[in-house]
């Protein structure tokens, strides 16, 4: 299916015919009388012209079109421009994500679950939300969604191979039908089968998003629809045999399809679909707006996903089932929406001062909402509704910025509060520093309070679940040939997080009289509940980025050192595992070469890249709740992942070759993603990005 709707993309995107409606900026060299709407884009008044010849007319747009006019935009009117170069910070994001993994470490199958070697909260989203945080990577939040302003109808088409029958394909497609009316398709689809029994993945995204301001520049308009689905085939990770022969490399088992999983019948599947509006009127009339506006908005969110992991078969892999329960269907859901008002005043001397009140309303149940099959102690829903004061303040001059932003609830069982700061300096030589700062305190997602399941040993309801608070501090000194310095620490405390827990028998399988445990149970038996630290976290993290190059060969640095400090009732029980756990030193270097080839027909980039982290207690992975939990038993890392990869660009394409982790081919094979996970053998796979301007 994902073959069939990227053909269809490809076709479509070449025979759109929507560029009839040229934005006023295509005629900057022509015409004056320049205007600028409330978002910052610039809009010309078209003046009648003379009449043109059709090749004439078409030599005057391709003179005045520039690739700065094809515009992306978030929904806090962020912009950047399409790129088409080549770069390594290219090379890092060609993933299933597109972002840089530095910090995440993939499962073995591409659209599964990422485990983390480093964290900031002080970025994760306010509200409690549904949980199954291993699956939220790949899950487009409404602030991420992107709009578009383009002269001309663009089309970006990404593809990359994934792991046995699999392929990665990624399509936009945005036009204008007007000067005033731009819209977006995006269509991402993923399938792969995986190496490894019943670990097949499937992730599927649509989302329509459009831009629309009128012709005097004082209503704007902006929305998405968006619909997202991940699904996942869980087998619990290998099992104990399974573990002995991979890691002792026996070569009766490099096929990965013949190691023993925990379960084979298992699926998870993440999905939510969501409605964005936000539109504004600018009270100033447009011939006193070039200096000053004054805005009244109003921003509405609705949406629903839900979580459900299903088995047919009994397993005795998270302990007992409820009494009269011979297959597993959990299924959690969230409903939201969300309203603001909001008023954004904006003059030169003033920046950007904007505030609003905020209602959100939450409802988060199992399966019907009437339902409560496993205990009436335990209800089957949290319905809440709060409301938020919101405000936030930019400030530019010179080379100086700085941006405040507040949130405090005022009513609600749940808080949502934040205040935080960010101020800038860039030097006339592009060296800058930035500095950050701020405290939240939050409630915990909604699976730490409530969670039911066909598995009788999950079940809870924790009501009195403290808030949970962070104090953030960080700098950034960016410097244009000696590289940037990242410094960051921050203070948690009440850390929420799902902990590991020990079985404990049943009181029929006891002997009384000699006091010792008749029933011995399995060692892969896996029970979580929620915990709270009892003390406060301090983690510390301090980043060195670099890259030097000599003539047409580079080199590209990463090095990280983090530490988690806390005092420890009984830091000899917990085996020096802690409620956070990251590993200390986390390191990348990339050697390049590049230059143009073919009379500079095609640019090439060729390397190989190397990437080491220290051994730690990863977090364990439980496909149950869609989510990981602290373990002291097992340490991961201290195993290199060494690709080789050959890049090049021809005019508006970047091809991507590589050979990943090809030190496998020396058969040391100590690498997991997670306690019971390995990591990704070698393969080569291939990708691209293309990018056609109609």
């Amino acid at each position: 299916m994902t073959q069939r709707f990227f053909f269809l993309l490809f076709l479509l995107s070449n025979s759109i015919t929507f560029g009839q409606g040229i934005p006023g900026a295509y005629f900057e060299k022509k015409f004056k009388n320049k205007k600028t709407n409330s978002a910052g884009i610039d809009i010309l008044s078209i003046q009648k012209p003379q009449k043109k010849t059709v090749k004439e007319k078409d030599s005057i747009l391709k003179d005045s079109i520039n690739i700065d006019m094809y515009t992306i935009y978030t929904v806090d009117r962020d912009s950047s421009y399409i790129d088409t170069t080549l770069t390594i910070q290219k090379e890092y994001k060609m993933n299933f994500l597109r972002k840089d993994y530095f910090e995440l470490l993939p499962f073995s199958n591409t659209g599964h679950a990422f485990n983390r070697i480093g964290y900031d909260f002080s970025k994760q989203s306010l509200l409690a939300n549904l949980g199954a945080r291993s699956k939220h990577f790949s899950y487009i939040e409404a602030p991420e969604s992107l709009y578009f302003q383009v002269p001309t109808p663009l089309t970006e088409l990404f593809y990359r191979t994934a792991f046995e029958q699999g392929r990665i394909a990624h399509t936009t497609i945005t036009a204008n039908l007007s000067p005033q009316f731009n819209f977006a398709f995006t269509y991402k689809g993923s399938r792969s089968l995986g190496k490894y029994v019943n670990f097949r993945s499937a992730y599927e995204r649509f989302q329509f998003s459009f831009k629309y301001q009128s012709l005097n520049t004082r209503y704007t308009l902006w929305g998405h629809y968006s619909n997202q689905s991940i699904e996942n085939q869980e087998n619990g990770g290998l099992d104990e045999e399974g573990i002995l022969l991979f890691e002792t490399g026996d070569p009766d088992f490099k096929d990965r399809s013949v190691l023993d999983v925990r379960f084979k019948t298992a699926e998870s599947l993440l999905a939510g679909k969501r409605s964005f509006i936000d539109h504004h009127w600018n009270i100033v009339p447009p011939k006193d707006s070039v200096r000053a506006k004054l805005l009244i908005g109003h921003r509405f969110v609705d949406e629903s996903r839900y979580y459900s992991y299903v088995d047919s078969k009994k397993t005795d892999h998270f302990g007992d089932l409820v009494i009269g329960f011979s297959k597993i269907n959990d299924l959690a859901k969230l409903f939201r929406t969300k309203n603001q008002v909001y008023t954004e005043f904006k003059t030169p001397y003033t920046g950007k001062l904007r505030a609003g009140i905020t209602s959100v309303q939450s409802n988060y149940f199992f399966g019907l909402e009437e339902e409560d099959v496993v205990s009436e102690s335990i209800p089957n829903q949290i319905k809440t509704t709060q409301l938020l004061l919101n405000g936030d303040w930019k400030f530019q001059w010179k080379g100086f910025s700085m941006q405040a932003n507040l949130q405090k609830s005022i009513s609600g069982s749940l808080l949502s509060d934040e205040i935080g700061f960010k101020a800038q300096y860039e030097f006339p030589n592009k060296t800058s520093f930035t500095a950050r700062a701020s405290f939240r305190n939050q409630t915990p997602d909604f699976n730490f309070q409530l969670y039911k399941s066909d598995y009788l040993n999950y079940n809870w309801y924790n009501p009195d679940l403290e808030n949970q608070n962070t104090t953030h501090f960080s700098f950034n000194f960016k410097h244009p040939q000696l590289g940037r310095l990242y410094v960051h620490w921050q203070l948690i405390s009440n850390y929420t997080y799902f902990n590991t827990t020990k079985f404990e028998p049943k009181p029929e399988d006891l002997d009384v009289d000699r006091e010792s445990i008749l029933y011995v149970p399995p060692n892969d038996i896996y029970l979580a509940a929620p915990q709270q630290a009892n003390n406060a976290l301090n983690y510390f993290k301090i980043r060195y980025t670099s890259e030097f190059k000599l003539g047409n060969f580079a080199m590209t640095n990463t090095a990280q050192y983090q530490k988690v400090t806390t005092e420890l009732e009984a830091a000899e029980d917990l085996g020096n595992s802690q409620p956070l756990n990251v590993p200390e030193w986390n390191l990348r270097t990339t050697l390049s070469f590049s230059r143009e080839i073919f009379k500079k027909a095609m640019y090439l980039q060729t390397g190989f890249t190397g990437h080491y982290f220290t051994k730690y207690y990863a977090d364990r992975y439980n496909p149950l709740l869609g989510d990981f939990t602290r373990q002291n038993n097992v340490l991961i890392g201290d195993f290199p992942r060494i690709d080789f990869f050959v890049n090049g660009k021809v005019q508006q394409t970047r091809l991507f070759l590589k050979a990943e982790h090809i030190n496998t081919l020396l058969e040391n094979y100590n690498y997991f993603s997670a306690p019971g996970y390995p990591y990704r053998d070698f393969v080569i796979r291939f990708g691209l990005v293309w990018n056609f301007f109609r």
